[in-house]
This record gives structure tokens, C-alpha cells and sequence, in this order.
């Protein structure tokens, strides 16, 4: 069942300096967490996607939230790619081992 989903990660070093970037960045985390993103670092995050329409409304939705300022930045691999990842220190989160494609269920 992995091979047709996909998964998006997303990359951001975001200005924190003013009082502006601040509300920005917190904005932007606002939105990842609201829109199922989880993360896996301080600043990277990932979703889930099914396919690749569903991945193009995602990044156009991320286009119309992200912050003026700072790089933000995408990365696509497949589900079977992101679930060979390989941790050298520490383990996954709660959070990385319920979301995976295995718990899908598709209708």
C-alpha cells in the first residue's frame, strides 16, 4: 500500500528578530500543526499526501502561508523512501510511528 503515497517535506530557517518575524514564524508553525503536518526536527516537518494532486493543492496552500522573509524549503520522496529513513541517534517520535502509511485506511 506504500508505493502510491508520498511524503512532503517541508525545510524552513525562518528571521525571528523582530516583533513582525516572530508572529510570522508563529503563524507559520499555527498552520503546519492545524494542517496535519508532523514534526520531526525544530524545523523540519512532514505530511502524508496520497497522490501527486493532492501534493500540488498542499504546496500551493504552503505558497499562500509562508512568511515573506527567511527560505523555506520542499522535499517529495515516497512513502517506502521516508519509512527507510535511518536514525543514527535517537528514535522516532510517538507521533512518527502512528502516522505512517501502514495505519491508512483507504475507502
Amino acid at each position: 500500500m506504500g508505493g502510491r503515497f508520498l511524503r512532503l517535506i517541508l525545510m524552513f530557517d525562518l528571521p525571528v528578530e523582530t516583533s513582525k518575524n516572530r508572529r510570522d514564524y508563529r503563524a507559520f508553525i499555527k498552520y503546519l500543526k492545524t494542517h496535519g503536518y508532523l514534526r520531526l526536527q525544530y524545523s523540519v516537518y512532514s505530511k502524508l499526501v496520497m497522490n501527486r494532486n493532492v501534493l500540488k493543492y498542499h504546496e500551493a496552500k504552503l505558497m499562500a502561508n509562508v512568511p515573506p522573509n527567511g527560505k523555506v524549503q520542499t522535499l517529495v520522496v515516497t512513502e517506502n523512501q521516508f519509512a527507510d529513513m535511518k536514525y543514527l541517534v535517537g528514535e522516532p517520535s510517538e507521533d512518527e510511528r502512528v502516522l505512517t502509511s501502514d495505519r491508512v485506511v483507504e475507502l
